[in-house]
């Protein structure tokens, strides 16, 4: 089970990932992978919140700590990278400034450890997209994307390092962009936390809700709403849940080459829809 983050309410209460824990007793028999949500570290303002959810994670990495909630996983063929993308988008003091260089430099020599090999694919887990159609928490996403490290932006860093799929959430929405390089080179990005909120006053669901981008004109839409650094890039948006659709979660299908399947589950929808290949494998 892989989780893209905020598993708890408030990260600086230690009750609530004990909470958790008897809630997952029920499946303690399967691996339990999670990308650290916002939530958890409270948007990374001071307290215990970093602390605790290391504490909760760190049967996964015996590193982990509260200046550090990322690592690396595999299971079965699937190499994971998984981010604290709170590090990448909060910019509160020089502990943030500090942490986030250490992570990419930590991100840059895990993919360069990790030989480009058909059939075994690499995904990296962070809870903040970098491409989303909702209007909620796109500031954060425009700067993902364009977040430079020694010279290189982040798409470019995951392209260069044969990252396959980037799994996000935040947004409550699910749906699926394919972010292709010039010379060739990309990854998906699929968004797995479509729980669209009801409205209440002038809260609710309209700044969450995934928007069905005109095909082929991706992206001069996200253009026009302030990506930059898009040069060189084609982007696609295959997917997204549309209003009559709520409660999403994905069943990920490893082939026997090692090529990839995505099935879409919406609860108030009966079953599985049809599986939909989204990586490539190589030789069994």
């Amino acid at each position: 089970m892989l989780d893209t983050g905020d598993i708890v309410d408030d990260g600086s209460h230690s009750d609530q990932f004990r909470a958790l824990t008897e809630i997952l007793a029920r499946v303690r028999s399967l691996p339990y992978l999670v990308g650290v949500g916002n939530h958890e570290v409270d948007n990374n303002r001071p307290g215990p919140g970093r602390a605790n959810t290391a504490a909760f994670l760190k049967p996964l990495d015996p590193n982990l700590g509260a200046g550090r909630l990322y690592y690396r996983r595999t299971i079965g063929r699937v190499r994971f990278l998984f981010l604290d993308s709170n590090d990448l988008v909060y910019d509160s003091g020089p502990d943030e400034t500090k942490r986030r260089g250490e992570q990419l430099a930590w991100l840059v020599e895990q993919l360069k450890a990790t030989p480009e090999k058909p059939g075994y694919p690499t995904v990296v887990v962070m809870h903040h997209p970098l491409l989303q159609s909702s209007e909620k928490h796109r500031d954060q996403a425009r700067g993902l994307w364009s977040l430079a490290y020694q010279g290189r932006r982040l798409p470019d860093i995951l392209a260069d390092g044969g990252v396959d799929l980037v799994l996000v959430g935040h947004t409550h929405t699910y749906e699926r962009f394919i972010a292709t390089r010039k010379d060739g080179r990309g990854f998906q990005v699929v968004n797995l936390s479509g729980r669209p909120e009801s409205r209440f006053l002038w809260f609710g669901s309209a700044g969450r809700s995934a928007k069905e981008l005109p095909r082929g004109g991706e992206k001069a839409w996200l253009q026009k709403r302030g990506w930059r650094d898009l040069d060189g890039w084609a982007l696609s948006q295959p997917e997204a849940m549309t209003k009559d659709e709520t409660d999403e979660f994905a069943l990920f299908r490893v082939e026997p080459d090692g090529g990839m399947t995505i099935s879409i589950r919406y609860m108030n929808r009966p079953g599985l829809l049809p599986p939909v290949r989204i990586l490539g494998g190589g030789p069994p």
